[in-house]
């Protein structure tokens, strides 16, 4: 017996054996987690993930999910717009969060190491409500966020390429069909290509970091302690208030997120349990350390600050004023090649949770058959799909800016929920073993708990309505779950 097929016999005893506990512990608190009632599919035919990858290959998917390029050029955007030099200060701050969430997922995962990632780690420590809306504003994710990162690729290839002759919707729908098709694909494939793309945007990142810091124009105390945004006629500048850096809070989440993409890859790890906390927590940090230094080296680089906050990308403008014209070619280079890895990684970790729902028996039957089995490549080939077709359709719709905005506050609420678990699975779960134990403890979930909450509250009523609507989504789902 090869130590793979040995491995994926552990598995699924293994699995086994805790379906078997569940049924039992259901039975007694009379369905205390509906849904979860059907036999996970690889149970019964041993289509279960393989153990597979290093910790290394996990860094560099999530990494990848991450994308420092992206989140440099096009997601600190938002940011900029709402809370202007302020971006220097919020993204510091967030950086400690971060860290802090990269903890809380650390210790859960290695309790709970599953495909499902944090919809997977809400369920197991957190009532049944909790689960069906964290599942929501999860997974909605894997097809908002490819859909963007498609129009975003044609985009800066009509930028590169203004002839090109193929229209943006066509190249965003190619540009996801490959990503899916890559991904349905054997996953050492997917991991090797997305660590080969993330060594070129980190040297493209390293280009535009020294360019700033050897051309600094403004003063990063000021920037972070006086903070200033444009007025609304545009042609001035005015100092940020709280008001303004509260709003700022949620779209920050969108800059620093997708380390949590390593937790999809927990079953294909080896050692999982011991290594995947460390993995999520190396991925938090790393990602962090990459995306705050270029942002940094942009803002002192600008010559004058209302031109930096007028630009339609506001780091673009610095590196072009820095580089030369030039650098317009090495940055829409960079960022093709960014965005595409992203979609790439999305496709791997949110089809690993499509297809951990899928497993658990979250859906009706027909539904679980389909998408909770793996295909020729022990890949989740048709919970990939189930992403792939609504995102390509998505790029179609001129509310998708809308949305991606509105992701920032679905992040936030996921955060918020996995705050929740990581303390109460402490209270409540004593006698589960936990591999990688987050330090500081309780500190870390109740800051960010805190910390998503008000971020949460800060947000503008269409956000918060768009949220509302999906809680109630959540909640009429679980309670048709008791029928399936």
């Amino acid at each position: 017996m090869t130590r793979e097929t040995a491995c994926s016999r552990l598995i699924t005893e293994r699995r086994q054996e805790d379906w078997r506990l569940d049924m039992e512990q259901q039975i007694l608190s009379e369905g205390s987690t509906p849904g979860i009632i059907a036999v996970p599919p690889e149970i019964v035919a041993g289509n279960a993930l393989k153990e597979r990858l290093s910790t290394g290959h996990v860094v560099g998917l999530a990494m990848a999910d991450v994308s420092p390029t992206m989140a440099v050029f096009l997601l600190s955007g938002a940011v900029f717009v709402s809370a202007g030099t302020a971006a220097a200060g919020v993204n510091l701050l967030m950086m400690v969060i971060v860290v802090l969430i990269a903890l809380c997922l650390g210790e859960l995962a290695s309790m709970y190491p599953s495909a499902g990632g944090m919809y997977t780690l809400v369920r197991e420590t957190l009532p049944a409500p909790f689960s069906w809306v964290t599942k929501f504003n999860y997974l909605l994710q894997g097809v908002i966020i490819p859909a963007s990162i498609g129009l975003g690729i044609a985009q800066f290839l009509r930028d590169l390429y203004p002839t090109f002759p193929v229209p943006d919707t066509v190249i965003a729908c190619l540009s996801i069909g490959l990503a899916a098709f890559i991904a349905m694909t054997k996953v050492e494939i997917g991991a090797w290509l997305t660590v080969l793309m993330v060594f070129v945007e980190l040297t493209v990142l390293g280009i535009v970091t020294v360019a700033g810091f050897t051309h600094v124009h403004q003063s990063l105390g000021d920037l972070v302690v006086h903070p200033v945004m444009l007025n609304q006629t545009g042609n001035g500048i005015f100092a940020v208030g709280m008001v303004a850096v509260f709003a700022s809070l949620a779209p920050a989440f969108n800059i620093i997120n997708g380390y949590d993409a390593a937790l999809g890859f927990a079953e294909e790890l080896h050692g999982g349990r011991k290594n995947i906390g460390k993995a999520v927590v190396w991925a938090a940090v790393i990602a962090s350390i990459t995306i705050i230094i270029p942002l940094l080296a942009a803002m002192v680089a600008a010559p004058d600050l209302v031109g930096f906050l007028k630009a339609p990308s506001p780091v673009l403008y610095s590196v072009e004023t820095a580089m030369g014209p030039w650098a317009k070619y090495v940055v829409d280079f960079g960022v093709i090649v960014a965005l595409f890895n992203a979609g790439l990684s999305l496709m791997m970790y949110f089809g690993r949770g499509v297809y951990a729902t899928g497993r658990d028996g979250a859906w009706p039957d027909a539904i679980n058959k389909r998408i909770g089995t793996l295909n020729k490549h022990s890949v989740p080939g048709w919970a990939t799909l189930t992403l792939a077709v609504p995102a390509c359709v998505l790029s179609f719709f001129s509310y998708l800016d809308w949305l991606l905005n509105f992701s920032g506050t679905m992040i936030a609420a996921v955060y918020f929920c996995i705050g929740l678990g990581a303390f109460w699975a402490r209270v409540s779960q004593k006698d589960v073993e936990r591999p990688f134990r987050m330090p500081l403890w309780p500190l870390p979930p109740l800051i960010v708990v805190a910390f998503t909450g008000f971020a949460l509250y800060s947000q503008e009523l269409q956000y918060l309505g768009g949220e509302l609507v999906l809680i109630l989504v959540g909640l009429v789902c679980w309670q048709l779950s008791k029928r399936w």
